[in-house]
């Protein structure tokens, strides 16, 4: 007679697949619907054993964060910077595309893992290294972000809303009729190509504009100055 089969043994969890299978929660049901306990139910293990890995669900939410950003294909370092950080922000933005449901935890949560700082520092060293001081190189870098992660959620919102667009009576809102027609959902796109190329503008003169302050000095602190030949 033979002996029953013994039970398949589990994958060993690892907190690199725990946090795959977490983002894979999120993605389906929402970033509300994860917890410990749900999050084991999916792997079949007790609550308990992913704690083991992960300390908290801040901790597990961090790892999920760096999933996201590890997503990230960054592009080579040649060419202009500023065409290379406009190929950044598209592809961040993209992450939103792919993640609707995850994406709001890289826009709300500040970086805590060596991934996403390892982010920042490709981001500002390339900045950097085109000439921009370090504080000039946080503020681009900090207003990209903002500008990135603001038109990432209004994306996703336009996207899952159900809601009609509004009836206008042009009568008391002359102005905002005119403009409504390239302000509606349809425009999201444009809209996102149009203030992208509008911040970059801004960046490349501010980057313009502190190659210029920080120029080369002669001892004592004087700027050299380009040298014009006399006429004869």
């Amino acid at each position: 007679m033979r002996s029953p089969a013994k039970p398949r043994p589990r994958e060993r969890l690892s907190p690199d697949a725990i946090a795959v299978a977490a983002l894979g929660l999120i993605d389906r049901d929402g970033l509300e619907m994860l917890s410990m306990r749900r999050l084991g139910e999916v792997l079949g293990v007790e609550a308990m054993a992913l704690y083991h890995h992960f300390p908290s669900r801040a901790a597990l939410l961090d790892a999920v964060s760096e999933r996201l950003i590890g997503e990230i294909d960054m592009p080579g370092t040649s060419g202009d910077v500023v065409a290379w950080l406009g190929e950044v922000v598209r592809r961040y933005v993209a992450l939103a595309d792919r993640h609707p449901e995850a994406f709001p935890l890289l826009a709300t949560r500040r970086f805590n893992t060596v991934a996403a700082f390892g982010f920042v520092e490709r981001v500002v060293g390339r900045l950097i290294a085109a000439g921009a001081s370090p504080e000039l190189a946080a503020d681009i870098f900090r207003g990209l972000g903002a500008f990135a992660n603001g038109t990432a959620l209004a994306g996703i919102a336009v996207r899952q809303s159900t809601v009609a667009p509004a009836v206008l009576d042009a009568s008391h809102l002359p102005n905002v009729a005119r403009v409504a027609p390239w302000l509606g959902p349809e425009h999201v796109e444009r809209l996102f190509a149009s203030s992208l190329g509008m911040f970059l503008d801004g960046v490349a003169l501010r980057l313009e504009r502190g190659r210029a302050a920080s120029g080369p000095r002669r001892k004592g602190g004087k700027k050299v100055g380009k040298i014009r030949e006399k006429r004869r």
